[in-house]
């Protein structure tokens, strides 16, 4: 499998040659390092969770944003992120996983922000009942809970829209804004952008078949009762369960979403005009099906809780709607594109990760059993014993977790999501701002003969890495932490040829074509 966990210098060579670059925005780390900015409020609503009565809670945000460089772009794209955990926090939802601070979720937002996009990774409002006696309660509380979850997503998009609008604190272009999650997360992103009219939650399967006076459920009617929880957009409802006044009056839509491991409610929920979407999903994933199937409550035996698509069932109907037409025709060569073209099917957008063993889910997750032991004694008050075993049955649907496991499946995200971005959304890539005058940078001697020694130098601020590689996109030398204003690379054993080096700075990246004789 990890074959084909490839990085994206190939793709890149092939569509950056004209200008002799390598690192573009978006597409690569131009950025030397990310600035977070931590619990940031983008709303309040009232939430089921921890109960028994609902209370109204802050909703909270930490916003990524490039750093190391000065950018000189004023008006950036925004995703919006969406971390996994079935609704519940961390262990206490029986994974190690749950909350905005996750490993993963944040590994992806500080590579999104290298990149040159801002990334708000949001927290959403929890709650449902998994170990409900009856279909109904599971099914309802979890339809329930995506509802409220998709409100949250919205005011949170709100919140962005409207700074844009303002003071615009973090540079955003309110015309690209992209939404997208992992596990949980993903199905947020996918109903976020289909889910839209009374009609589509009154599938009979989204129908109490009991009263459940509890849960407000009431036999032959929605499970989601939008008098009382308001409207798709989070507007009216009754106070005491649902506050309409997250940022109104501004735009909800997105122009981009993306999916790591979720699944739409229903396939009929699309329409043609639904946001172009990007999808990554293992095949045996055993809580997001990967086409029609069921979602299961993890025990023994397992419980059903409802079906829904996933993104190997609603990819081909997006694609077919016209949705993905942006990219769809782009005609991507690069790797990952490949790769997953040999298990797809031809769907442009959908990127199969078919695993050893077949059954795992979030291989792009990585834990640590003493946190989830930490978590367990110190926030649940359970014991020792019942965190290890917590992190344990984690093990099962992901036995070769590693963190170096988990960044490769990232690099494979990022290399197959972003050039799609970037096409749809026309974002310039071009980094023609910075030059080596500006860093004042000298490279010497080029051409250079074979065995000799190439000096890269700055007299202004200091180099942070060297890249070398060669014209099929290869990288075959790298620097990290080079911290200093010289750095001499003896270049012995390179065949002779045109390479392209990528310096980093201070003062920003810079690509230069070299010359071996």
């Amino acid at each position: 499998m990890r074959k084909y966990l490839l990085t994206i210098g190939t793709f890149l060579m092939a569509i950056c040659f004209t200008n002799e670059l390598i690192a573009q925005r978006y597409l690569t780390e131009v950025f030397p390092s990310y600035q977070v900015t931590t619990n940031i409020k983008y709303g309040e609503n009232v939430s089921v969770f921890p109960g028994p009565t609902p209370a109204m809670i802050d909703l909270m945000c930490d916003v990524y944003e490039p750093a190391g460089i000065p950018d000189p772009v004023t008006h950036r794209p925004l995703i919006i992120m969406m971390h996994t955990g079935s609704y519940l926090p961390a262990v206490l939802n029986q994974t190690p996983t749950g909350s905005r601070n996750d490993s993963s979720t944040v590994e992806i937002c500080k590579r999104f922000a290298k990149r040159g996009y801002v990334v708000a990774n949001m927290d959403y409002r929890l709650g449902w009942v998994p170990t409900g006696s009856t279909l109904d309660i599971r099914r309802g509380t979890l339809l329930n809970a995506v509802y409220r979850s998709i409100q949250d997503a919205k005011a949170c998009v709100r919140y962005f829209r409207a700074d844009a609008a303002g003071a615009n604190t973090f540079k955003l272009d309110s015309n690209m804004f992209i939404i997208g999650g992992q596990g949980t997360g993903g199905y947020v992103a996918i109903n976020y952008i289909a889910l839209d009219k009374p009609s589509e939650i009154t599938l009979p399967k989204f129908l109490s078949s009991t009263t459940e006076p509890t849960y407000g459920f009431v036999a032959g009617q929605p499970y989601v009762n939008q008098s009382l929880l308001g409207d798709f957009d989070g507007y009216g409802g009754v106070p005491q369960l649902n506050n309409p006044n997250n940022s109104p009056g501004h735009s909800n839509e997105v122009q981009f979403a993306f999916n790591l491991g979720g699944a739409l409610g229903d396939s009929s929920w699309l329409e043609a005009g639904d946001a172009p979407t990007v999808a990554l999903h293992v095949l045996g994933d055993p809580f997001a099906p990967y086409g029609n199937g069921t979602v299961y409550v993890p025990g023994n035996p397992p419980q059903i809780v409802v079906d829904v698509s996933g993104s190997g069932a609603f990819i081909p109907i997006a694609n077919a709607l016209g949705n993905n037409d942006c990219f769809k025709n782009a005609g991507f060569t690069d790797p990952f594109t490949l790769q997953a073209n040999t298990l797809n099917g031809g769907e442009e957008g959908l990127y199969p990760f078919a695993t050893s063993p077949p059954v795992q889910a979030g291989p792009w997750e990585w834990f640590d059993s003493a946190t989830v032991v930490f978590i367990a004694v110190n926030v649940f008050q359970m014991t020792p014993a019942q965190g290890t075993q917590i992190y344990t049955n984690a093990l099962l649907t992901n036995p070769d977790m590693s963190k170096t496991k988990a960044m490769a499946y990232i690099d494979t995200i990022m290399g197959y999501l972003n050039p799609r971005i970037v096409y749809c959304l026309n974002l310039p890539t071009g980094i023609t701002e910075l030059n080596t005058q500006q860093a004042e940078l000298k490279i010497k001697p080029n051409p250079v003969e074979r065995n000799q020694t190439l000096q890269i130098s700055t007299s202004k601020g200091a180099i942070k890495s060297v890249e070398w590689y060669d014209l099929l996109g290869k990288r075959i030398l790298y620097f990290e932490q080079v911290n200093d204003a010289e750095i001499k690379i003896n270049t012995a054993g390179l065949s002779g040829g045109t390479y392209l080096l990528k310096v980093m700075t201070d003062s920003g990246v810079f690509t230069e074509k070299i010359l071996i004789q």
